[in-house]
C-alpha cells in the first residue's frame, strides 16, 4: 500500500445498519398519509445519518513513521567461545555510536535468542557482537522473526578469530550389531589452519591415526565390535596451537546387540551376500506360518500371492519390511490395490506419477496486484504474474506433469484441479481469466497454502509448489504477523519442493518472499519486470550436475536427513527400475535424476517399511551392491529392523553434553531408579522419559547401557557462524564490519526503523454534521415558507 493511502470504509457496529431500511420504509409509508412529504423525507434521512454515525464508520490510513534517533542496543556476547575473538569490539563501538546502550551476557552457554527477546522492548535496533552460535534457549531464527514482527531491526558485526582453535566430535548411531560393519564419522572443526595428529580408539585399541591437515571437515571410519554390551569409541586431537583443550577429546558409547533375525524370501543374489554380513539371515521360498522372532522380512522380487497380505498386520504390529523390486515385483508383480500394498511406502502404479509430478501454482490476486508495474504503464502486477505462470507451463521439465491452479487474496479458491500438462490450452485460459475480486482486500497467503496442501495430499504424487506474488505480506492491526508465521509453519511441514517467485517492478523491491524462503528452505526467485523467468526444480538441477552414464540411470540422494541416507555417498547407476509412486507421508530418499523414486521409506503402524524399486543385483543394479555402495542396503535393513533389543528393560539415549539437559528413554515395568536430580515422566504404560543435567563429562551407566557425556556445548561450535549473515539479512538486517558499523549504523538503524503504520479515523462526526446541516436547512426552508405564506 502506498504511503498516505486510505483503505475502504469499515464499520465498528454494522448490525445497526439494519435500522436504516426500516426507517426509510416507515418514512415512505407515512408520506402517503401526509401533505408534508418533504418534512418526512428529510427527517427520515436525518435519522438514517444518525444511525449510520452510531455504527461508527471509519477508515484506515497508512503512512510511514520515521524514527529520527533510533534506540540502539549493543548486545555483547561474553560467553566462553568468544575468547578466541577480540573482546573489546563492543566497547569500542559503544564509544563511537551516540546514545547506544551496551548490554553483556556471559557463561558456558549462549542463549542468543533469549537475549534478543529480552532486550527487544528497550530498542529500535539491536547490534549483535557475537559469534552467532546459539546453543540454548529460544532458537535464534525464531527470535529474529519475532524481532521483525515487533518492528525491531537486528544487525551484527562480522568478526574473525584472533586465536586458533580446533575441536573433535564423533557422529554415528548409538547402537551397533555384533560383528557388523559399524560406520561412524570423525568431525574436526577448525578456526584457522591446524596441524597435528588425530587418533581414534575403540575400547582403548588404536584403530586410526592421521594428521589434522589431511581431514577436511570430516572423516568416515568403520569398525566391527566382537562382543555385545557397551563399547567406547574415543577420538583425540593434538593440535600444535590451540586455545581450548577440553574439546580435544570426544567419547562415544556404542551399545552392541546380537544380530537380529531377518527372513529373506528370494533366490541367491548379491543382496543375500550383503545381508549375511549384517544380520542373522534365514532364507525361504514362501512365507512361513509364524513370523515371531523375525525383526524384519525382506522380499526379493516376489510376485504377489494372497499369503503376502499377512505382512500388513506384521508391519503394523512392529515388524520391519524391505521390498526389493525386479521383473516380478511392484507393477510387474500384481501388488497394485492389494492388502499387502497398504504396508508399502509406494503405490505399485506409474499412472499416478505420470512420468513426472504434480505442480500446484498458487497465484496472488489480492488488491495490491492491481497496481501498475511502473508509473505510466498499463501492465499490472497481476498481468505480469499471469504471464510468468503461462511461461512456466512451457518448461520442458514439466512435459509429463499435472498442473493445478490455486489463487489467494481475501479468500482462496481452486481455479483448476491438477490436469495433465497436455491440456495446456485449458490451463492457460484459466490463468488468463484471473481477476482481482471487488470488496475487502486481504493477502491471506496461509489460507491459499492450506488449500494447495490439501490438493497435494490428495494427488498421491511427488509435488512441486510454485507461489507467484508481489510478496507483500505485512503485519496489520487485526492479525499482526500471523499470516506470515502461519505460512512459515505450513511450508516447513509441507512435503513438496517449493519455489517462491516474487514479482518486482525493479530489483530489490519490497516484499517478504526472500525472508520466507530463508525460514522454510524454499527456493527464492525474484522476477523483475519485464524479464522472463525459467523455473527449474532443484531435482532437475541436481540431475544436470551429475555426469550422465550412457549405460544406465544415475542415482542421487534426495533426502540427506533420514537415517538411511544421512551418512552415505552413492556413486551408482542402474539399468532398470520399477515405476512406482510414493504415498503421501512417505519419504523419497534416493531417486533417478528425473525424480523417479528408487528408495522410499515410511512408518506403518508400529513398524517400518522400505521400498527399493530396483532389483537384487542380478540384472539391473549390480553397482548398488558393490562394496563402496552397499552401505545403502545395510542402512535400509537396519532402519527397518529398528532397535533389535527386546522392548522390556530397554534404554535409549544419545550422547550428552556437560551442563545441558539429557533425555533418556527407558522401557521398564517399574519406574527406573536414576538418582537425585533426575526428572522422571511416564509417557505410556511401561515407558519413561528421564531428564538429567550431567555436571561433568564421562561415561554414565544405566544397568549395562553406557551414555557418554562430553565437553559443554559452548565449545562445540566456534569461529564466526557462516549462517548468521543469511539469518540476519532474511529479516531485513545487515552484517557490518566494525568500521562500517561505527560510520553508518545510526543511519541504517533509522532507515530500518521506518515503518508503515495504520491509523483508524472515524467519520461519524462528518455524518452527524451532515445530519445537523440537513435538519437546519429543512427548518430554515419551512420557516421561510411559513413567513411568506
Amino acid at each position: 500500500m502506498e504511503e498516505g493511502a486510505v483503505s475502504e470504509i469499515y464499520l465498528q457496529r454494522p448490525e445497526l445498519l439494519w435500522l436504516v431500511p426500516a426507517v426509510l420504509a416507515a418514512g415512505l409509508l407515512y408520506t402517503r398519509r401526509t401533505q408534508q412529504k418533504l418534512l418526512v423525507l428529510t427527517r427520515s434521512v436525518v435519522v438514517c445519518l444518525i444511525i449510520i454515525a452510531l455504527a461508527n464508520p471509519y477508515t484506515v490510513a497508512t503512512h510511514t513513521k520515521d524514527v529520527s534517533r533510533p534506540r540502539i542496543t549493543i548486545l555483547s556476547d561474553q560467553t566462553a567461545s568468544m575468547e578466541i575473538f577480540d573482546t573489546n569490539i563492543a566497547e569500542r563501538l559503544s564509544s563511537r555510536i551516540p546514545d547506544s546502550q551496551l548490554r553483556y551476557f556471559s557463561g558456558e552457554s549462549t542463549p542468543l535468542g533469549d537475549r534478543i527477546i529480552q532486550y527487544m522492548p528497550q530498542a529500535d535496533s539491536i547490534l549483535l557482537v557475537s559469534d552467532g552460535y546459539s546453543n540454548s534457549g529460544r532458537p535464534l531464527r525464531d527470535a529474529l522473526l519475532l524481532a521483525r514482527s515487533s518492528n525491531v531491526s537486528v544487525f551484527a558485526i562480522e568478526m574473525s578469530p584472533v586465536a586458533k582453535e580446533a575441536g573433535v566430535e564423533i557422529s554415528g548411531s548409538n547402537v551397533a550389531v555384533l560383528d557388523g560393519d559399524y560406520p561412524f564419522k570423525i568431525i574436526v572443526r577448525k578456526s584457522g589452519s591446524a596441524s597435528g595428529d588425530v587418533v581414534v580408539y575403540a575400547d582403548d585399541l588404536e584403530i586410526f591415526r592421521g594428521s589434522l591437515e589431511s581431514i577436511n571437515d570430516s572423516l568416515r571410519i568403520s569398525h566391527r565390535f566382537r562382543s555385545t554390551g557397551t563399547h567406547i569409541l574415543r577420538a583425540e586431537i593434538y593440535p600444535d596451537e590451540d586455545h581450548f583443550d577440553m574439546n580435544n577429546m570426544y567419547t562415544k558409547a556404542v551399545y552392541v546387540v546380537p544380530r537380529p533375525r531377518v527372513l529373506l524370501l528370494g533366490s541367491s543374489s548379491p543382496l543375500e551376500d550383503v545381508l549375511k554380513d549384517i544380520v542373522e539371515l534365514n532364507t525361504a521360498e514362501d512365507l512361513p506360518q509364524s513370523l515371531s522372532g523375525y525383526k524384519a522380512v525382506v522380499l526379493d522380487n516376489i510376485k504377489y500371492n494372497p499369503d503376502l497380505d499377512r505382512l500388513k498386520d506384521y508391519v503394523a504390529s512392529g515388524g520391519g519390511l524391505v521390498v526389493v523390486g525386479g521383473a516380478d515385483a511392484y507393477e510387474l508383480g500384481g501388488y497394485y490395490g492389494t492388502e499387502f500394498e497398504k504396508a508399502l511406502p509406494v503405490i505399485s502404479s506409474p499412472s499416478l506419477f505420470e512420468g513426472g509430478k504434480v505442480l500446484i501454482m498458487v497465484i496472488d490476486i489480492s488488491g495490491s496486484t492491481m497496481a501498475p508495474m511502473r508509473i505510466g504503464e498499463s501492465t499490472t502486477y497481476l498481468d505480469y504474474e499471469k504471464s510468468l505462470a503461462i511461461e512456466l507451463l512451457q518448461s520442458p521439465e514439466l512435459r509429463d506433469a499435472r498442473v493445478g491452479i490455486v489463487v489467494f487474496g481475501t479468500k482462496p479458491y481452486v481455479v483448476s484441479q491438477p490436469v495433465p500438462i497436455r491440456n495446456r490450452a485449458v490451463i492457460e485460459e484459466s490463468i488468463k481469466s484471473l481477476q482481482t475480486p471487488l470488496g475487502r482486500d486481504e493477502t491471506n497467503l496461509d489460507e491459499g497454502l492450506r488449500l494447495a496442501w490439501k490438493i497435494i495430499n490428495e494427488s498421491k504424487a511427488e509435488a512441486d509448489l510454485v507461489i507467484i506474488s508481489d510478496g507483500r505480506i505485512e503485519p496489520d492491526k487485526v492479525k499482526g504477523d500471523q499470516v506470515f508465521l502461519n505460512s512459515v509453519d505450513i511450508l516447513r511441514e509441507m512435503n513438496a519442493t517449493v519455489t517462491l517467485i516474487q514479482v518486482q517492478s525493479y530489483a530489490g523491491s519490497a516484499g517478504r518472499f526472500e525472508e520466507l524462503a530463508a525460514l522454510t528452505g524454499a527456493t527464492f526467485r525474484p522476477a523483475v519486470y519485464p524479464s522472463s523467468l525459467t523455473v527449474r526444480t532443484p531435482e532437475i538441477e541436481r540431475g544436470i550436475e551429475v555426469a550422465k552414464n550412457v549405460s544406465g540411470y544415475t542415482l542421487v540422494v534426495t533426502d540427506e536427513n533420514h537415517y538411511i541416507t544421512s551418512d552415505i555417498e552413492i556413486n551408482a547407476t542402474i539399468s532398470g527400475f520399477n515405476d512406482v509412486t510414493p504415498k503421501p507421508g512417505a519419504q523419497r530418499l534416493v531417486a533417478l535424476t528425473d525424480g523417479k523414486p528408487i528408495v522410499t521409506a515410511m512408518r506403518y503402524g508400529l513398524g517400518r517399511s522400505v521400498s527399493l524399486a530396483t532389483d537384487d543385483g542380478n540384472a539391473w543394479a549390480q553397482s548398488i551392491y558393490a562394496e563402496e555402495n552397499s552401505m545403502l542396503i545395510s542402512s535400509m535393513v537396519n532402519w527397518a529392523v529398528g532397535d533389535p533389543r527386546p522392548e522390556r528393560e530397554r534404554v535409549e539415549a544419545d550422547d550428552g553434553w556437560a551442563g545441558s539437559p539429557l533425555e533418556i528413554y527407558v522401557s521398564s515395568e517399574s519406574p527406573p531408579e536414576i538418582g537425585k536430580g533426575a526428572r522422571i515422566e511416564s509417557t505410556a504404560p511401561g515407558r519413561y522419559t528421564v531428564t538429567i543435567v550431567p555436571e561433568s563429562k564421562g561415561v554414565y551407566y544405566i544397568n549395562d547401557y553406557g551414555i557418554a557425556v562430553n565437553y559443554p556445548l559452548e565449545y562445540r561450535e566456534f569461529g564466526f557462524n557462516p549462517e548468521l549473515k543469511g539469518m540476519i539479512e532474511a529479516v531485513g538486517g545487515k552484517i557490518f564490519t566494525e568500521d562500517e558499523a561505527g560510520r553508518s549504523i545510526v543511519e541504517e538503524a533509522r532507515k530500518a526503523s521506518a515503518r508503515l503504520v495504520q491509523e483508524r479515523a472515524s467519520i461519524s462526526w462528518q455524518l452527524l454534521l451532515a445530519a445537523l446541516v440537513l435538519f437546519l436547512l429543512e427548518v430554515t426552508v419551512r420557516r421561510l415558507r411559513e413567513i411568506r405564506g
